[in-house]
C-alpha cells in the first residue's frame, strides 16, 4: 500500500486477527509514490515531472472511473506536481532521512517506489537506481 500510515498497519493487523491469522511476523509492504536519488535534485525534477504529471492524471482519471479514490486532483504543471508530493526528488541523505521517518512510523518490512517516469528510457533510471543502491540501501543493512 503506498504512502500507508500507522492507522492502516494497524487496521491490517486487527483485520489478520479478526480472521484468526498469525500477527507475529506481518509482511507489510509500502512506499513513496516516486521516490528518486538525485545528485542533482532539481535537474532531476524538471526531467521527470511532465512525465509523471501524464501518468497521476491518467491513474487519477481510470481510478476515478472505476469508482475509486484519484491519485490527487487533476496536475496542471509542474508546481501544483510538486505541492501533490506525488513526485519526490531528493539527494541521498534527505532519501534515508525520508525512509527512516517513514519505518519509524510505519513498520514495514518491504520497502518500494516507482523509479522510471513513463516515457523515459529504462537507462534513464539506472543513475538514479545505482545512486540509491551505493548510498541509501547500505544505510539500511
Amino acid at each position: 500500500m503506498p504512502g500507508a500510515n500507522r492507522d492502516v498497519y494497524d487496521r491490517y493487523v486487527a483485520e489478520l486477527r479478526k480472521e484468526n491469522r498469525p500477527t507475529d511476523n506481518v509482511r507489510f509492504a509500502s512506499a513513496f509514490w516516486c521516490l528518486i536519488v538525485s545528485n542533482d535534485p532539481e535537474k532531476t525534477f524538471a526531467e521527470a515531472a511532465d512525465h509523471i504529471i501524464y501518468q497521476a492524471n491518467n491513474y487519477s482519471a481510470w481510478l476515478s472511473a472505476a469508482g475509486l479514490q484519484p491519485l490527487s486532483e487533476h496536475l496542471r504543471d509542474r508546481e501544483q506536481l510538486r505541492k501533490s508530493g506525488l513526485l519526490e526528488v531528493v539527494d541521498p541523505d534527505t532519501a534515508i532521512g525520508m525512509i527512516r521517518n517513514f519505518i519509524n512510523n510505519v513498520p514495514i518490512t518491504h520497502f518500494y517506489s516507482w523509479t522510471l517516469p513513463p516515457g523515459l528510457p529504462p537507462r534513464w533510471a539506472q543513475t538514479h537506481l545505482e545512486l540509491f543502491a551505493t548510498k541509501v540501501i547500505p544505510a539500511f543493512l
